[in-house]
């Protein structure tokens, strides 16, 4: 049964099916008939708002490369966290409320992991029953439940699935239009956009080809054993379809590539950045408390986000992980390891491995949150559990066995209980604990204990209210198991029977510790919820730009314009995400720059902040107002985005343009310091009347201006500086200078012109030039095997 078989059919049944598509309404009900929205971190900053502007630019009919409203314009498609070539996003196209189709895209990719995990499991060998046990622990399970507030990190899990199932279905082939198609799930899983996630998944499908190529030379088959010929055509077949997945996902890894080495994560920030957020060892006990020391919901007090170290996997599935170790056959080998790996590589810093090994490896360096590789715990351990099911329904379970899993399951209940027994006089010792253990141990029984009235709130958990308690669960989960073994053990109950009793055990435990268990929900209408200031500044600002302050929280964002909400309202803000990707000169300006400067530079006209600003603020910029809630102060010297100097200053490096606006000796309204190593056309001081700009028309990759000039000038536009945007005027081809540390200018003859910028990205260019190309192979080569197959 554990044997993959080459025929084997891997269409699941379709009460399979059913299942995955439903459980995700049952774990969520609130969010599609309460009239709820998730609202945690990252959905809140970036993916609600990010997706109404992304949808907005598709429906114009134009590729969502560049937001020109957060943080001075930033490159849209080249940031990795909306992912705006994703094939799946099209569901933010339609006609449905914003906040629905957020609901329904998460939804999607739960049902979507555990189908993935299933084609995987069965392209293993396991039995119907198994597979659908295996998609149920890792697409229902604590990883992708506790992620859905990273809307990018758990998309992106979802195909890692499907990428290892292609891996292995076309070394089975060993055809190179096999394993050219399967680097199609590894390039969807590129265009979710999160970097991260596919590096592991780069990293996993290494190891695998490693592993198959270790064990095909020195254990496989009589021809494959001490074979090099075909030891190397191994290595070539993993290696085309890394490299196909890669080209097919080309415009968005070739934008992504160049937008790093211009942010702050190009810089190599040492191994304190690499192990921030390593997951705690005291965190394994989710793996039989879920949520021991609370969740999103109830308040975690665990120390780092929730949502970054929760792991579950239900009780039944961990019990048929273990006997899946014991049984592991070829492939499910891998598993085994991958599963030792990947807690090691969790822990982080708790070991000594990232000390003397991770650090110096290529690609670990640049990513933080080592806890992130619980994904692959969760798929290992989702595939161990299914091939555990099976080899039990294969096996039976001997009365040893059994006698040993009733002795052990009592002792843990028993020490439960003796543990809410004695709870004060394990609190009173727990004081004498170091700080973080101390509070560990008062959180397991404050939260592991005690039902929360929360729950009551819910639409499905307030019916068996206090069952997704983690101490009252575990004990359940025991009581469940021992009657399941006994049963099964003195034949009281055949083989499929206890296997339906298992997925039934495994889908309500699922429901009980994640969805709206584990992440909080709000009213829908939240979103709309602009605070008095806000509404001011959209009715005022037009082309000039506000600084919203003190916005990092969920609330103050959706009521203050913060993080990407700018880019919804489509108002133009010197603020942003604040990202470990934001671009470095944006940071290193904000930080070193007079802030007088600054906020000229920036083209601030207002300050929209939640609480009242000094009086020395107040005297250079005037309250103008004031609801108690929020404060609006307003530059009324400010900067429009396009204007006219007749005067530069050529700076020869970076450090030598901001040391002119770390003090107010350079006037910006009269000079511009063009960074530049090049001589530069010399302006001419205008003897009549003024030079006059205004910005004509734009959208988010163009901007037109047309520009009078009483002398030879330049026209200043405070955007960011990027690659990729190109200028004209009057048609003809200009070149753009870096203005003022962060802007563009275009030098432009006096009289009256027009001046145009453009984004084109050459990186996006090559990018669809290299997706062409490869799909150009592809047919090539499958036209070829057509041909071969008909001689």
């Amino acid at each position: 049964m554990n044997n993959p078989a080459h025929a084997i059919s891997l269409r699941p049944p379709l009460w399979t099916v059913a299942l995955y598509l439903v459980l995700p309404f049952l774990a969520l009900p609130e969010i599609i008939f309460g009239g709820q929205t998730l609202y945690r971190t990252d959905i809140t900053w970036i993916h609600y708002p990010g997706h109404i502007f992304m949808a907005a630019e598709w429906l114009a009919g134009r590729v969502p490369l560049w937001d020109p409203y957060r943080q001075g314009g930033v490159p849209m498609l080249a940031e990795p966290q909306i992912g705006v070539l994703y094939p799946l996003r099209a569901l933010f196209l339609s006609s449905l409320p914003p906040s629905l189709e957020l609901s329904l895209f998460i939804m999607l990719h739960l049902s979507l992991a555990a189908l993935f995990t299933f084609i995987l499991a069965r392209s293993l060998g396991q039995s119907q029953i198994a597979a659908t046990l295996a998609g149920l622990v890792f697409g229902f399970g604590g990883f992708l439940m506790a992620q859905v507030s990273n809307l990018n990190i758990m998309s992106a899990a979802a195909w890692l699935p499907l990428v290892l199932w292609a891996l292995m279905a076309a070394l089975r082939q060993r055809s190179w239009l096999a394993m050219l198609l399967a680097g199609i799930p590894l390039a969807l899983q590129i265009y979710t956009a999160h970097s991260q996630i596919v590096f592991y998944t780069l990293v996993i499908v290494a190891a695998y080809g490693l592993y198959r190529l270790s064990t095909d030379f020195f254990a496989g088959e009589a021809e494959q054993r001490r074979n090099w010929g075909y030891a190397w055509r191994t290595g070539l077949l993993v290696t085309a379809a890394i490299v196909a997945g890669l080209l097919l996902a080309a415009p968005q890894l070739l934008p992504s590539i160049e937008l790093v080495q211009f942010t702050l994560r190009s810089q190599n920030q040492g191994l304190d950045l690499l192990v921030e957020n390593s997951l705690p060892p005291a965190m394994w006990l989710n793996l039989l408390l879920p949520g021991a020391f609370g969740n999103n919901v109830v308040g975690f007090k665990g120390g780092d986000p929730f949502q970054e170290v929760f792991i579950y996997v239900g009780f039944l599935p961990l019990l048929l992980a273990g006997v899946g170790l014991l049984n592991s056959r070829r492939d499910q080998r891998f598993f085994v390891g991958l599963l030792v790996a990947a807690v090691l590589l969790a822990l982080g810093g708790n070991t000594p491995l990232y000390d003397y090994v991770i650090q110096y490896l290529p690609g670990f360096d640049i990513f933080r949150i080592p806890a992130r590789w619980l994904m692959a715990v969760n798929l290992a351990l989702a595939v161990l559990a299914g091939l555990g099911l099976d080899a039990l329904l294969e096996k039976g379970l001997s009365r040893r066995v059994l006698a040993g899993f009733l002795t052990v399951g009592l002792l843990l209940a028993a020490s439960l209980i003796l543990s809410w027994v004695f709870r004060n006089d394990l609190s009173a010792w727990s004081d004498s604990l170091n700080g973080p253990y101390r509070k560990l141990a008062a959180a397991l029984f404050s939260k592991g204990f005690v039902p929360d009235p929360i729950y009551q709130q819910r639409m499905l958990l307030r019916w068996i209210f206090g069952l997704n308690t983690p101490a009252f669960l575990l004990v359940a989960n025991l009581g469940v198991a021992a009657l399941l073994a006994v049963l099964y053990s003195t034949r009281r109950v055949s083989g499929p029977v206890l296997a339906r009793l298992v997925l039934l055990t495994v889908t309500l435990d699922l429901l009980l510790t994640g969805g709206t268990a584990i992440n909080p929900v709000r009213p829908e209408g939240r979103w709309q919820e602009l605070s008095g200031g806000a509404k001011y500044v959209l009715e005022r600002v037009g082309q000039a730009r506000v600084l919203p302050l003190g916005v990092s929280g969920e609330d103050a964002a959706v009521h203050n314009l913060g993080q990407y909400f700018p880019s919804a309202y489509r108002v133009f803000s010197a603020s942003g995400y604040s990202s470990p990707l934001k671009l470095a000169r944006y940071e290193t300006f904000l930080d070193e720059a007079d802030p007088v400067q600054a906020l000229q530079i920036l083209g601030v006209r207002y300050l929209l902040t939640r609480g009242q600003m000094g009086a020395d603020v107040a005297a250079t910029y005037p309250l103008v107002f004031n609801d108690g809630d929020s404060f609006v102060y307003e530059n009324e010297n400010w900067l429009p985005r396009a204007f006219v100097v007749h005067q530069a200053l050529r700076a020869s490096n970076p450090e030598e343009a901001l040391a002119h606006f770390q003090t107010r000796q350079v006037d910006p309204r009269q000079t511009v310091v063009l960074e530049t190593e090049m001589p530069f056309p010399p302006p001419e001081i205008p003897t009549t009347s003024a030079s006059t700009t205004e910005i004509t028309s734009e959208n988010p990759q163009t901007v037109e201006i047309t520009a009078n000039l009483s002398a030879a000038g330049y026209v200043v536009l405070l955007d960011t500086f990027y690659p990729g945007w190109v200028a004209a005027v009057d048609g003809q081809s200009t070149p753009i200078y870096r203005a003022d540390y962060l802007g563009r200018a275009v030098f432009v003859p006096a009289g009256q012109h027009t001046v145009r910028f453009e984004y084109r990205p050459w990186s996006f260019r090559a990018g669809l030039g290299l997706a062409a190309g490869m799909m150009v192979v592809v047919g090539i080569v499958a036209f070829w095997s057509y041909r071969q197959n008909i001689k």
